[in-house]
């Protein structure tokens, strides 16, 4: 994903290139606070079995955080986090003393750990996708706000193509991102239609079937 000030304007009339771009950065910003939030939420949730910072890390990758967006997120969240209050990880059993000799206790304590982390693989796997479902939110938001700023310019769908290519999103978030945008709109639509001064196809005096010329002539 290409930071806002690298993302092109190629399809955008000069007059709204500085308002596009602003709503680019916009965007960009939402998105960091959606993540932000998230990751804070995550890291509270998760104190109990990994650090503040383990879990900080853990939520850049299960969330898929871009690249340029990773040091932005993980510098708001951690300095949002209330430190004191979190609750300390839980100090797993470890072998000690004369029991390191004995092989089957320390196969047995590997064991536990290994389940240990993959329990937490697991729920911090799910812990990502609530917030997936959170920044595909703040994605659709941030396409109607766009599409506002280019109101009369580009039409919906164009400009919710053109945020998918600028975002560079995959093309099962895109397609979450792109229902969303048209669940949003469509009521908006049909409104405008309603309002809208009803045509007809037909002239006011619409002329005679063919039988009723017939009829007539008789």
């Amino acid at each position: 994903m290409p930071v806002p000030s690298q993302m092109s304007l190629r399809k955008i009339p000069p007059a709204l290139h500085l308002p596009v771009r602003t709503a680019y950065a916009a965007s960009w910003r939402s998105l960091t606070d959606t993540h932000a939030a998230e990751a804070v939420r995550f890291v509270v949730e998760f104190a109990f079995r990994v650090s503040a910072l383990r879990g900080l890390g853990l939520y850049l990758d299960v969330a898929a955080v871009p690249e340029p967006m990773r040091e932005s997120v993980w510098t708001q969240a951690l300095t949002s986090l209330d430190l004191p209050a979190l609750q300390p990880p839980i100090e797993l059993r470890r072998v000690r003393g004369w029991r390191r000799l004995r092989l089957d206790l320390v196969l047995d304590n590997l064991r536990d750990h290994r389940r240990y982390e993959a329990r937490t693989l697991q729920l911090s796997r799910l812990a990502g996708a609530r917030a997936a479902e959170a920044v595909v939110e703040t994605h659709a938001r941030n396409v109607l706000d766009i599409g506002r700023v280019l109101r009369g310019t580009l039409p919906v769908d164009q400009t919710t193509e053109l945020y998918l290519h600028e975002f560079m999103l995959p093309q099962a978030v895109a397609q979450m991102v792109s229902q969303r945008v048209q669940a949003a709109v469509a009521a908006d639509l049909l409104r405008e239609e309603q309002a809208a001064p009803v045509t007809t196809l037909w002239a006011t005096e619409q002329p005679a079937s063919p039988l009723a010329a017939i009829a007539e002539a008789r």
